[in-house]
Protein backbone atom coordinates (compact mmCIF):
# COMPACT_ATOMS: atom_id res chain seq x y z
CA UNK A 1 0.00 0.00 0.00
CA UNK A 2 0.84 3.52 -0.67
CA UNK A 3 -0.52 5.58 2.14
CA UNK A 4 0.80 8.77 3.28
CA UNK A 5 0.45 10.29 6.50
CA UNK A 6 0.81 14.07 6.78
CA UNK A 7 1.36 15.28 10.56
CA UNK A 8 1.38 18.90 11.94
CA UNK A 9 -1.45 19.85 9.28
CA UNK A 10 -5.14 21.03 10.17
CA UNK A 11 -8.46 22.32 7.69
CA UNK A 12 -9.14 25.42 9.10
CA UNK A 13 -12.23 25.80 7.28
CA UNK A 14 -14.80 25.23 4.48
CA UNK A 15 -17.00 27.27 2.61
CA UNK A 16 -18.77 26.22 -0.34
CA UNK A 17 -20.94 28.10 -3.28
CA UNK A 18 -23.58 27.22 -6.02
CA UNK A 19 -25.43 29.11 -8.94
CA UNK A 20 -29.23 30.52 -7.57
CA UNK A 21 -31.18 28.95 -10.76
CA UNK A 22 -32.44 25.71 -9.49
CA UNK A 23 -33.46 22.81 -11.92
CA UNK A 24 -35.86 20.38 -11.18
CA UNK A 25 -35.50 17.01 -12.30
CA UNK A 26 -39.47 16.43 -11.58
CA UNK A 27 -40.82 19.07 -14.15
CA UNK A 28 -37.67 20.58 -16.39
CA UNK A 29 -36.29 17.47 -19.06
CA UNK A 30 -39.78 17.27 -20.82
CA UNK A 31 -37.96 15.40 -23.57
CA UNK A 32 -38.57 12.42 -20.93
CA UNK A 33 -42.26 11.26 -19.96
CA UNK A 34 -43.11 12.02 -16.68
CA UNK A 35 -42.70 8.35 -15.32
CA UNK A 36 -39.75 8.39 -16.64
CA UNK A 37 -38.57 11.51 -14.86
CA UNK A 38 -40.20 10.23 -11.53
CA UNK A 39 -37.81 6.97 -11.80
CA UNK A 40 -34.94 8.65 -12.30
CA UNK A 41 -34.97 10.79 -9.15
CA UNK A 42 -36.01 7.65 -7.35
CA UNK A 43 -33.53 5.62 -8.22
CA UNK A 44 -30.58 8.55 -8.02
CA UNK A 45 -31.81 10.32 -5.01
CA UNK A 46 -31.03 13.76 -7.09
CA UNK A 47 -34.32 16.09 -6.81
CA UNK A 48 -32.70 19.26 -8.07
CA UNK A 49 -29.32 20.73 -8.74
CA UNK A 50 -27.93 23.98 -9.38
CA UNK A 51 -27.16 25.42 -13.04
CA UNK A 52 -24.61 28.18 -13.67
CA UNK A 53 -26.02 31.12 -16.49
CA UNK A 54 -23.72 31.24 -19.55
CA UNK A 55 -21.22 33.79 -17.89
CA UNK A 56 -20.29 32.24 -14.43
CA UNK A 57 -17.40 29.97 -14.25
CA UNK A 58 -16.89 27.34 -11.55
CA UNK A 59 -13.18 30.17 -10.98
CA UNK A 60 -16.31 32.70 -10.04
CA UNK A 61 -17.85 30.23 -7.70
CA UNK A 62 -15.01 29.38 -5.94
CA UNK A 63 -13.67 32.53 -6.05
CA UNK A 64 -16.68 33.97 -3.83
CA UNK A 65 -16.46 30.89 -1.38
CA UNK A 66 -12.61 31.70 -0.82
CA UNK A 67 -13.64 35.22 -0.05
CA UNK A 68 -16.22 34.19 2.22
CA UNK A 69 -13.83 32.17 4.31
CA UNK A 70 -10.78 34.53 4.32
CA UNK A 71 -12.80 37.43 5.25
CA UNK A 72 -14.61 35.45 7.80
CA UNK A 73 -11.43 33.92 9.22
CA UNK A 74 -9.95 37.36 9.06
CA UNK A 75 -6.80 35.58 6.81
CA UNK A 76 -4.95 37.92 4.81
CA UNK A 77 -4.34 36.45 1.16
CA UNK A 78 -0.92 37.63 1.61
CA UNK A 79 -0.28 34.91 3.66
CA UNK A 80 -1.50 32.13 1.18
CA UNK A 81 1.66 30.14 0.09
CA UNK A 82 -0.18 28.29 -2.39
CA UNK A 83 -3.76 28.18 -4.79
CA UNK A 84 -4.46 24.30 -5.97
CA UNK A 85 -7.87 24.65 -7.74
CA UNK A 86 -9.13 21.16 -8.43
CA UNK A 87 -11.07 21.82 -11.79
CA UNK A 88 -12.31 20.15 -15.02
CA UNK A 89 -13.95 23.05 -16.30
CA UNK A 90 -11.47 26.14 -16.55
CA UNK A 91 -11.50 29.41 -17.51
CA UNK A 92 -8.88 28.66 -20.44
CA UNK A 93 -6.74 25.85 -22.26
CA UNK A 94 -4.03 28.13 -20.57
CA UNK A 95 -3.24 29.25 -18.55
CA UNK A 96 -4.04 27.38 -15.12
CA UNK A 97 -7.24 28.95 -13.72
CA UNK A 98 -5.35 29.06 -10.47
CA UNK A 99 -3.12 31.41 -11.87
CA UNK A 100 -5.95 33.78 -12.34
CA UNK A 101 -7.25 33.18 -9.21
CA UNK A 102 -4.48 33.72 -7.50
CA UNK A 103 -4.40 37.04 -8.86
CA UNK A 104 -8.40 38.00 -8.19
CA UNK A 105 -7.83 36.91 -4.49
CA UNK A 106 -4.74 39.25 -3.83
CA UNK A 107 -2.32 36.72 -3.16
CA UNK A 108 1.58 37.44 -4.14
CA UNK A 109 3.58 36.60 -6.48
CA UNK A 110 5.71 34.42 -4.33
CA UNK A 111 2.59 31.93 -3.97
CA UNK A 112 2.57 28.81 -5.53
CA UNK A 113 -0.61 28.47 -8.24
CA UNK A 114 -1.65 25.29 -10.40
CA UNK A 115 -4.44 23.49 -10.96
CA UNK A 116 -5.78 19.82 -10.80
CA UNK A 117 -7.80 18.32 -13.59
CA UNK A 118 -9.43 14.82 -11.85
CA UNK A 119 -13.01 15.58 -12.02
CA UNK A 120 -14.86 13.56 -8.90
CA UNK A 121 -11.13 12.83 -7.15
CA UNK A 122 -10.60 16.14 -7.34
CA UNK A 123 -11.18 17.75 -3.95
CA UNK A 124 -9.20 14.26 -2.53
CA UNK A 125 -6.42 15.22 -4.45
CA UNK A 126 -6.08 18.42 -4.27
CA UNK A 127 -6.24 17.75 -0.35
CA UNK A 128 -2.94 15.32 -0.92
CA UNK A 129 -1.80 17.95 -2.81
CA UNK A 130 -2.36 20.66 0.03
CA UNK A 131 -0.87 18.51 2.92
CA UNK A 132 2.08 17.34 0.38
CA UNK A 133 3.01 20.92 -0.15
CA UNK A 134 3.36 21.63 3.52
CA UNK A 135 4.83 18.48 4.72
CA UNK A 136 7.33 18.68 1.57
CA UNK A 137 8.15 22.09 0.49
CA UNK A 138 7.58 23.58 3.66
CA UNK A 139 4.87 26.14 2.87
CA UNK A 140 2.19 26.92 5.99
CA UNK A 141 -0.50 27.76 4.45
CA UNK A 142 -2.70 26.30 1.09
CA UNK A 143 -5.80 27.36 -0.24
CA UNK A 144 -7.86 24.48 -1.65
CA UNK A 145 -10.39 25.64 -4.30
CA UNK A 146 -12.27 22.85 -6.00
CA UNK A 147 -15.26 23.50 -8.53
CA UNK A 148 -16.63 22.47 -11.56
CA UNK A 149 -19.72 23.25 -14.04
CA UNK A 150 -20.34 20.05 -15.08
CA UNK A 151 -23.89 21.44 -16.46
CA UNK A 152 -21.47 23.12 -19.53
CA UNK A 153 -20.64 19.53 -20.97
CA UNK A 154 -23.56 17.79 -20.99
CA UNK A 155 -26.53 17.70 -23.45
CA UNK A 156 -29.85 19.11 -22.34
CA UNK A 157 -31.74 15.77 -23.51
CA UNK A 158 -28.86 13.28 -22.29
CA UNK A 159 -31.14 11.51 -19.60
CA UNK A 160 -27.75 9.62 -18.70
CA UNK A 161 -26.36 12.91 -17.10
CA UNK A 162 -28.89 15.69 -17.02
CA UNK A 163 -30.92 14.26 -14.12
CA UNK A 164 -27.40 14.25 -12.39
CA UNK A 165 -24.74 16.72 -13.26
CA UNK A 166 -24.91 19.84 -10.90
CA UNK A 167 -22.48 22.89 -10.70
CA UNK A 168 -20.65 24.26 -7.54
CA UNK A 169 -17.70 25.53 -6.13
CA UNK A 170 -15.97 25.38 -2.67
CA UNK A 171 -13.04 26.79 -0.76
CA UNK A 172 -10.77 25.19 2.29
CA UNK A 173 -8.12 26.82 3.65
CA UNK A 174 -5.32 24.22 5.08
CA UNK A 175 -2.77 24.85 7.37
CA UNK A 176 -0.02 24.17 9.25
CA UNK A 177 -0.91 23.39 12.99
CA UNK A 178 2.90 21.59 14.88
CA UNK A 179 1.32 20.70 17.84
CA UNK A 180 -1.64 18.82 16.29
CA UNK A 181 -2.16 15.47 17.13
CA UNK A 182 -4.55 13.52 14.56
CA UNK A 183 -2.42 13.26 11.41
CA UNK A 184 -3.96 12.69 7.99
CA UNK A 185 -4.12 9.57 6.20
CA UNK A 186 -4.43 9.84 2.31
CA UNK A 187 -4.12 6.76 -0.19
CA UNK A 188 -4.68 8.19 -4.35
CA UNK A 189 -5.46 5.44 -7.17
CA UNK A 190 -5.91 5.21 -10.63
CA UNK A 191 -6.55 3.14 -13.53
CA UNK A 192 -6.08 4.95 -16.89
CA UNK A 193 -7.19 1.81 -18.87
CA UNK A 194 -10.74 2.54 -18.49
CA UNK A 195 -10.25 6.52 -19.00
CA UNK A 196 -13.09 6.13 -21.49
CA UNK A 197 -15.70 5.22 -19.42
CA UNK A 198 -16.28 8.74 -18.39
CA UNK A 199 -14.81 11.60 -20.29
CA UNK A 200 -15.40 14.34 -23.09
CA UNK A 201 -14.22 12.44 -26.34
CA UNK A 202 -13.74 15.42 -28.58
CA UNK A 203 -12.64 18.98 -27.99
CA UNK A 204 -8.65 18.00 -27.30
CA UNK A 205 -5.78 17.94 -29.35
CA UNK A 206 -6.35 14.27 -29.86
CA UNK A 207 -9.56 14.71 -31.26
CA UNK A 208 -10.11 18.73 -32.03
CA UNK A 209 -13.77 19.99 -31.77
CA UNK A 210 -14.59 20.11 -35.44
CA UNK A 211 -18.66 20.18 -37.28
CA UNK A 212 -19.13 16.28 -37.08
CA UNK A 213 -18.23 16.25 -33.40
CA UNK A 214 -20.54 19.00 -32.55
CA UNK A 215 -23.24 16.88 -34.09
CA UNK A 216 -25.65 15.92 -31.83
CA UNK A 217 -26.82 12.02 -32.39
CA UNK A 218 -28.54 9.25 -30.22
CA UNK A 219 -26.36 6.74 -28.84
CA UNK A 220 -26.89 2.87 -28.41
CA UNK A 221 -27.07 3.81 -24.81
CA UNK A 222 -30.34 6.06 -25.53
CA UNK A 223 -28.75 9.16 -24.47
CA UNK A 224 -28.86 12.31 -27.12
CA UNK A 225 -25.42 14.32 -27.32
CA UNK A 226 -22.39 15.03 -29.27
CA UNK A 227 -18.81 13.61 -28.81
CA UNK A 228 -18.24 17.68 -27.71
CA UNK A 229 -20.65 16.42 -24.40
CA UNK A 230 -19.50 14.30 -21.70
CA UNK A 231 -20.24 10.48 -21.86
CA UNK A 232 -21.12 8.11 -18.98
CA UNK A 233 -21.18 4.59 -19.06
CA UNK A 234 -23.15 4.20 -16.03
CA UNK A 235 -23.05 0.27 -15.83
CA UNK A 236 -19.22 0.33 -15.63
CA UNK A 237 -19.06 3.07 -13.20
CA UNK A 238 -21.65 1.29 -10.96
CA UNK A 239 -18.92 -1.54 -10.99
CA UNK A 240 -16.00 0.49 -10.14
CA UNK A 241 -17.97 1.84 -7.10
CA UNK A 242 -19.11 -1.19 -5.67
CA UNK A 243 -16.20 -3.14 -6.68
CA UNK A 244 -12.67 -1.10 -6.87
CA UNK A 245 -13.79 1.75 -3.96
CA UNK A 246 -14.98 -0.78 -2.07
CA UNK A 247 -12.63 -2.88 -2.06
CA UNK A 248 -9.54 0.10 -1.59
CA UNK A 249 -11.53 1.51 0.84
CA UNK A 250 -11.85 -1.92 3.25
CA UNK A 251 -7.93 -2.44 2.92
CA UNK A 252 -7.74 1.22 3.88
CA UNK A 253 -9.61 1.03 6.63
CA UNK A 254 -7.92 -2.34 8.15
CA UNK A 255 -4.45 -1.04 7.27
CA UNK A 256 -5.44 2.41 9.38
CA UNK A 257 -7.92 0.25 12.08
CA UNK A 258 -10.66 1.69 11.03
CA UNK A 259 -14.14 0.64 11.31
CA UNK A 260 -17.93 1.44 10.65
CA UNK A 261 -17.91 1.86 14.95
CA UNK A 262 -15.02 4.21 14.89
CA UNK A 263 -15.19 6.44 12.24
CA UNK A 264 -18.12 9.32 12.78
CA UNK A 265 -19.21 10.19 9.41
CA UNK A 266 -18.34 8.53 5.53
CA UNK A 267 -18.41 11.33 3.04
CA UNK A 268 -18.44 9.77 -0.09
CA UNK A 269 -18.55 11.58 -3.70
CA UNK A 270 -22.14 12.68 -4.63
CA UNK A 271 -22.49 10.42 -7.90
CA UNK A 272 -26.07 9.33 -6.97
CA UNK A 273 -27.99 7.50 -3.93
CA UNK A 274 -28.30 4.09 -5.51
CA UNK A 275 -23.99 3.93 -5.67
CA UNK A 276 -23.22 5.45 -2.77
CA UNK A 277 -25.69 4.05 -0.59
CA UNK A 278 -24.17 0.47 -2.37
CA UNK A 279 -20.64 1.42 -0.77
CA UNK A 280 -21.64 2.41 2.72
CA UNK A 281 -23.85 -0.80 2.89
CA UNK A 282 -20.64 -2.93 1.87
CA UNK A 283 -18.66 -1.37 4.33
CA UNK A 284 -21.45 -1.36 7.15
CA UNK A 285 -21.97 2.53 7.68
CA UNK A 286 -25.47 2.88 8.69
CA UNK A 287 -27.22 5.98 7.07
CA UNK A 288 -26.93 7.97 9.92
CA UNK A 289 -22.89 8.26 8.85
CA UNK A 290 -23.30 9.15 5.37
CA UNK A 291 -24.42 12.67 4.66
CA UNK A 292 -25.58 13.84 1.62
CA UNK A 293 -26.00 17.08 -0.68
CA UNK A 294 -27.03 15.49 -4.08
CA UNK A 295 -31.06 15.83 -3.35
CA UNK A 296 -30.89 19.39 -3.11
CA UNK A 297 -27.70 20.07 -5.53
CA UNK A 298 -26.57 17.45 -7.54
CA UNK A 299 -23.07 15.65 -8.79
CA UNK A 300 -21.64 18.72 -8.53
CA UNK A 301 -17.56 16.66 -9.23
CA UNK A 302 -14.81 18.13 -7.17
CA UNK A 303 -16.72 20.40 -5.38
CA UNK A 304 -19.44 17.50 -4.11
CA UNK A 305 -17.34 16.15 -0.68
CA UNK A 306 -16.44 19.95 0.81
CA UNK A 307 -20.01 20.90 0.12
CA UNK A 308 -21.51 17.94 1.44
CA UNK A 309 -19.07 18.78 4.80
CA UNK A 310 -20.45 22.44 4.54
CA UNK A 311 -24.30 21.32 3.84
CA UNK A 312 -24.21 19.01 7.07
CA UNK A 313 -21.60 21.12 9.27
CA UNK A 314 -23.69 21.08 11.98
CA UNK A 315 -23.86 17.04 11.96
CA UNK A 316 -20.18 16.39 10.94
CA UNK A 317 -17.97 18.98 11.71
CA UNK A 318 -19.16 21.62 14.83
CA UNK A 319 -18.05 19.33 17.60
CA UNK A 320 -14.35 19.36 19.01
CA UNK A 321 -13.87 16.05 17.43
CA UNK A 322 -15.35 14.22 13.96
CA UNK A 323 -13.23 11.43 12.33
CA UNK A 324 -14.38 11.25 8.82
CA UNK A 325 -13.31 8.91 6.04
CA UNK A 326 -13.64 11.05 2.69
CA UNK A 327 -13.58 9.23 -0.72
CA UNK A 328 -13.69 10.84 -3.99
CA UNK A 329 -14.24 8.42 -7.12
CA UNK A 330 -14.63 8.98 -10.79
CA UNK A 331 -13.19 10.66 -14.12
CA UNK A 332 -9.64 8.96 -14.55
CA UNK A 333 -10.90 6.22 -13.62
CA UNK A 334 -9.15 7.76 -10.71
CA UNK A 335 -10.08 7.49 -7.07
CA UNK A 336 -9.07 8.78 -3.37
CA UNK A 337 -9.08 8.22 0.22
CA UNK A 338 -8.58 10.51 3.15
CA UNK A 339 -8.55 9.71 6.96
CA UNK A 340 -9.23 13.29 8.88
CA UNK A 341 -10.58 15.02 11.63
CA UNK A 342 -12.75 17.75 10.78
CA UNK A 343 -14.38 18.56 14.62
CA UNK A 344 -14.51 21.91 15.10
CA UNK A 345 -13.80 23.58 11.43
CA UNK A 346 -15.15 27.09 9.97
CA UNK A 347 -18.23 26.69 7.69
CA UNK A 348 -20.30 28.95 6.56
CA UNK A 349 -23.91 28.90 4.93
CA UNK A 350 -23.61 28.01 1.36
CA UNK A 351 -23.06 30.86 -0.42
CA UNK A 352 -25.53 31.40 -3.67
CA UNK A 353 -24.21 33.50 -6.50
CA UNK A 354 -26.55 35.15 -9.23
Amino acid sequence: MTISVFKGIRVRGIAAAVPEQRVNNLTAHRFCPEETRRKIVELTGVTEYRKAPPTMCSSDLCEAAARKLLDDLDVDPATIDAVVFATMTPDYRIPSTACILQAKLDCTSESVAYDINMGCSGFVVGLYNACALINGAGLKRVLLLAGDTQTRLCHEEDKNVVFLMGDGGSACLVEVEEDRVNAIAAEIFTDGSRFDKLYVPAGGFRHPSSGSTRRVRQHPDGGMRADDNIYMDGMELFKFSSTDVVKSLRSFMEHEHLSAENVDFLILHQANKFMTDKIARKLSFGPEKVPYSLGTFGNTGSASIPLTIACEYDRVASSGTSRCLLCGFGVGLSWGIVDIDLGGIYCPPVIECA
